[in-house]
C-alpha cells in the first residue's frame, strides 16, 4: 500500500489483536498483530476493497463487525473476522442524513444502547445511527458556538471519538471528541472540541 489513509483496531473474544489499514485506492489490509522478543510484528491475513476512497473505520469487538466509510458513497459494515468473507453491507448512504464527505466513525457502547457516530463533513454535522441492524437513523446534530465561553463551533471535521465512561459532572454519560478543522475563536490551527454525551442524548431524544 503506497499511502495509508486510515487505521483502526479489532480485538475479538479470542484475544488476538488486528489492525485494519486503508489506502486512497480503496484497499483494506487486515493484519494480525503480535509481539515477541520485544518486537511488534504484523501478519497480513486478509485484504478487500471498496470502489472509491475510504475514510474512517471502527470495529465493534462484541459483534465482530467492522464499520468503514467511503467518502462519496456512505458507510458499510463487514465481518471483522479474518477467516470470513469480506461481504459489504450498507449501513447508510450519502444523500440521506449524511453529506459527502463521510469522515470519522466512532462507537458509543453502553449497557442500554450502542450507537455509531458519523462525521458528515459536507454539512458539518454528526449523524447517529443504531450500531446494529437495521441501523435505524436516530438523527443528526451540529456543535455550535458557545459565545459565553469564547468557544467556536466545529466544521470540516475529520476524526471523532466517543466514550460512554462516566467521567463525572456533565460527562456522566460520556464524552464525544470531535476534531475542528477551522478554529475561529481565536483564529488558530485546528483543535478538538469536547461534547457531553448527555447533550447529544437530549438533542436527539436518545433512550
Amino acid at each position: 500500500m503506497a499511502e495509508i489513509y486510515g487505521v483502526c483496531l479489532f480485538k475479538p473474544a479470542s484475544g488476538e489483536l488486528y489492525a485494519f489499514a486503508n489506502g486512497k485506492d480503496g484497499s483494506f489490509l487486515q493484519y494480525r498483530l503480535s509481539a515477541s522478543d520485544g518486537k511488534a510484528k504484523g501478519e497480513l491475513v486478509r485484504r478487500f476493497k471498496v470502489d472509491t476512497q475510504p475514510e474512517g473505520c471502527v470495529a465493534d469487538d462484541q459483534r465482530q463487525r467492522l464499520f468503514l466509510g467511503e467518502e462519496d458513497v456512505g458507510v458499510w459494515e463487514v465481518d471483522a473476522r479474518a477467516d470470513q468473507p469480506a461481504t459489504l453491507s450498507s449501513v447508510i448512504k450519502v444523500g440521506e442524513a449524511v453529506h459527502a464527505d463521510v469522515e470519522g466513525l466512532a462507537l458509543y457502547q453502553s449497557d442500554n444502547h450502542d450507537y455509531l457516530v458519523i462525521s458528515s463533513q459536507g454539512n458539518d454535522s454528526y449523524v447517529v445511527v443504531d450500531a446494529e441492524p437495521p441501523y435505524a437513523l436516530r438523527g443528526a446534530f451540529r456543535v455550535g458556538l458557545n459565545a459565553n465561553a469564547g468557544i467556536d463551533g466545529t466544521s470540516e471535521t475529520d476524526g471523532i471519538e466517543v466514550t460512554s465512561m462516566n467521567l463525572g459532572g456533565p460527562w456522566s454519560k460520556g464524552m464525544l471528541v470531535v476534531q475542528d478543522g477551522r478554529k475561529r475563536m481565536p483564529e488558530q490551527a485546528q483543535n478538538f472540541k469536547f461534547v457531553p454525551w448527555a447533550e447529544v442524548m437530549k438533542t436527539l431524544k436518545l433512550p
